[in-house]
């Protein structure tokens, strides 16, 4: 049995071209952002994070069992409003993606919770292989260029705050 196994894994290496190459891809603080799309549950139809390129964006992942995004997205809700309120309505948004298997369950959550940025459903996992996501919520927030600048895994006690301070200074950098 082992010898199957280690001929499945030099084939598999073979196939792929390298076990390097076979490695997950895993994003970290200062790589380029990748996708996040969906089906456009809320928002502009073809809303994905390539769309907003030139802003800076809080991509939120998120699921319907998930009791933090619960808690966190209604605040999140907020924050955005404020910096709406404060000009930054053309240079600041929220990707809020829902890795939800069955689209149904996000729509049901997204009643409960209602949010004015825009969601998609990832309910292929798309986002879950290429981000990694280990915890949720799972948040990215991207720099103008598309860059990840922070990575907040869970939700707690001066989440928001912080998140708000950094979206700040990031506002504030010269584009």
């Amino acid at each position: 049995m082992r010898a199957r196994t280690r001929l499945a894994f030099v084939l598999a290496a073979c196939i792929v071209g390298s076990a390097e190459a076979a490695a997950p891809f895993v994003v970290g603080i200062g790589d380029k952002a990748p996708e996040a799309a969906g089906i456009v549950l809320q928002g502009p139809p073809g809303t994905k994070l390539s769309s907003l390129r030139g802003k800076i964006v809080l991509v939120d992942f998120w699921a319907s069992y998930c009791g933090p995004c619960l808690q966190s997205m209604p605040e999140l809700n907020a924050m955005r409003a404020e910096l709406f309120r404060e000009g930054y309505a053309g240079q600041f948004e929220i990707l809020s993606v829902a890795t939800d298997s069955e689209v149904e369950k996000a729509r049901r959550f997204l009643q409960r919770v209602q949010v004015d940025f825009p969601v998609v459903a990832d309910q292929i996992g798309i986002a879950i292989q290429t981000y990694k996501l280990w915890r949720l919520p799972a948040t990215y927030l991207v720099d103008r260029r598309g860059h990840v600048s922070m990575i907040y895994a869970g939700y707690g006690p001066g989440y928001t705050a912080d998140v708000k301070q950094r979206v700040l200074a990031l506002l504030k950098q010269p584009s």
